[in-house]
């Protein structure tokens, strides 16, 4: 059976302490009458192949209720949201390895084995668990799995020699069974490693590949991709990230020519996540109207990144908790989604922002997605729309590529004033900063339909980073902002960026987008008092966009 493991003895104070804290954590009962109460395992020294079948069994145990919930570390934020949900009536009691799967096992119906010299049997595994409700395994646990009253439904050692094969099967005979709203990319290496959002395909009984989307150097690859994508229905989510081979840009393009619903994932627990409900609606308050001062030099300072489900479940990259959070005003990118697939997650953002924190949609609205190469762009506008009133969202943060792979690993990006080549390192080398010609395309066509399928929207930001030859618009009105600079600690690279930005026409509004990657909240904070010593005015995004509108009704713009 499952060894004792060493750790994981502090959730036995979480525990003690979700009553002391959580308010009616230990108290609290269900519907039922009955205490809402879920296991938690810790996986810190688990094994590579105790962490497959813990992940996999997750996945079937929380299709219905959260039942278990995995924490990867000692501490972090996946204790900080087990301490948050005491507030909801949910009280987590650590179980160890064993115990959880001889308590839960109850819940598959046999087991699956991968095949370690083929790391890509992990992803068809994970197919086989959620369509045949089984627990993945390696060979080393297949005994322990035996010893759960378990059989071994399917074996994949030695079926295949290279992954080409072993997906061409998956989507021959898997493809038709799959729940095709959740698709996720996990790349393997040498060895199987098991995803976090794994347990997420399992419980939806969706479709994982490793394949490549780069239809220049590997079509084969990208074929498949494009026959499990062709068949997805309206609302599929992409989840995982895309391979070595691709890039960023090409990923997301592909998606959104499938009219795919991409998310950067990684985000553990989701199946736990999704059916913990909010206990209240998604509310921020809005500038209604702001009058322009005519010489003024306006800021709005947003964090990147916000959107991606790791960023959503790692406390926007620990930004979120930073002591300092409120002391400027700072637009947050969220994951309006998650007013579906975590409700709980979204809320404690909304309950916990300060009059300092405004929330924006992260790129590009419901998903991020390319609106020049979406092939369903008005259902996804719609969608984004819908979902936008839900969470009480005003603005959105674009980013917008036409891409293409070419062979060799160019990928060529159409611009303002032409197409232009970029290397994958190039691309991914630049410390988030292009060069001169930048990597996002401001096409008119999918501004214009922005402007007219959102109309409840204040304004729209674009770009990763500046766009360059591209200042602010006006359409019906409405202020499309291209990113005006992209902070990170290098802050008189910043401010120079700003000052070229905000030129010599007034009133000047310049929006700037912060690398979470490369800066802080200490980072931000000291921008903002910089940039007020300068003479800017710094702002929240919503009163930054009331101020445009307002410039452009009095004719101030361009002066």
């Amino acid at each position: 059976m499952f060894g004792p493991r060493q750790g994981c003895l502090f959730m036995n104070l979480m525990t003690i302490l979700l009553c002391v804290l959580g308010g009616a954590a230990c108290g609290a009962v269900d519907a039922s009458g009955k205490p809402a109460v879920y296991d938690i395992v810790c996986v810190a020294d688990a094994t590579t192949e105790e962490r497959a079948a813990l992940v996999s069994l997750q996945g079937l145990v929380n299709r219905s209720v959260p039942e278990l919930y995995l924490l990867s570390t000692r501490d972090g934020t996946e204790a900080a949201w087990v301490k948050w949900y005491g507030e909801y009536g949910l009280a987590g009691t650590e179980l160890g390895l064993e115990a959880a799967f001889k308590k839960h096992a109850g819940a598959a119906k046999g087991y699956v084995v991968y095949d370690p010299a083929l790391p890509d049997t992990l992803n068809i595994a994970i197919i086989l668990a959620g369509l045949d409700d089984a627990i993945v395994c390696g060979p080393s646990t297949e005994e322990r799995m035996k010893g759960l009253g378990l059989a071994c439904l399917h074996d994949l050692r030695g079926r295949w020699v290279e992954k080409l094969a072993a997906y061409q099967w998956a989507v021959d005979t898997l493809l038709k069974r799959s729940d095709l709203k959740v698709m996720a990319t996990f790349e393997q290496g040498a060895a199987p490693e098991p995803r976090p959002d794994m347990d997420y395909v399992v419980a939806h009984r969706g479709f994982c590949m490793g394949l490549s989307i780069n239809e220049a150097d590997y079509a084969p690859e990208a074929a498949l991709w494009d026959r499990v994508q062709s068949a997805a229905p309206r609302g599929a989510m992409m989840l995982g990230w895309h391979t070595s081979h691709d890039g960023e840009a090409t990923h997301v393009n592909f998606g959104s020519r499938h009219s795919v619903w991409v998310y950067c994932g990684a985000a553990s627990n989701m199946s736990f996540h999704q059916h913990v409900a909010a206990r209240k609606p998604f509310v921020q308050d809005h500038c209604a109207q702001a009058e322009c001062d005519p010489q003024a030099r306006y800021v709005t300072v947003t964090l990147s990144d916000g959107d991606s489900w790791h960023s959503m479940a790692d406390m926007q990259k620990k930004f979120w908790q930073h002591p300092r959070r409120g002391e400027v005003p700072l637009g947050w990118e969220i994951a309006p989604v998650f007013s579906r697939v975590g409700p709980a997650i979204l809320e404690y953002y909304y309950a916990t922002r300060t009059p300092n924190d405004y929330f924006v949609g992260g790129p590009s609205g419901i998903a991020y997605n390319y609106l020049s190469g979406y092939r369903d762009w008005a259902a996804y506008l719609e969608d984004t729309a819908r979902i936008m009133q839900d969470t009480s969202l005003r603005a959105i943060w674009v980013i917008n590529r036409k891409v293409r792979h070419l062979p060799g690993g160019v990928i060529e990006h159409r611009l303002k004033n032409g197409p232009i080549e970029y290397t994958r390192a190039q691309m991914e080398g630049m410390g988030g900063l292009k060069d001169k010609y930048g990597a996002d395309w401001t096409d008119p066509q999918m501004v214009d339909r922005y402007i007219r399928g959102i109309p409840e929207a204040l304004g729209f930001f674009q770009g990763w980073e500046r766009i360059p030859g591209e200042g602010n618009r006006w359409v019906e009105g409405r202020p499309w902002m291209p990113t005006g600079a992209l902070v990170r600690r290098d802050l008189d690279a910043v401010l120079k960026e700003v000052e070229q930005a905000a030129g010599v026409s007034r009133p000047a509004f310049i929006p700037t987008h912060v690398n979470c990657y490369d800066a802080d909240m200490d980072v931000v904070v000291e921008l903002v008092r910089r940039l007020t010593d300068l003479g800017y005015t710094v702002v929240r995004p919503d009163r930054f966009l009331c101020l445009a509108q307002d410039a452009n009704r009095r004719g101030l713009c361009g002066r």
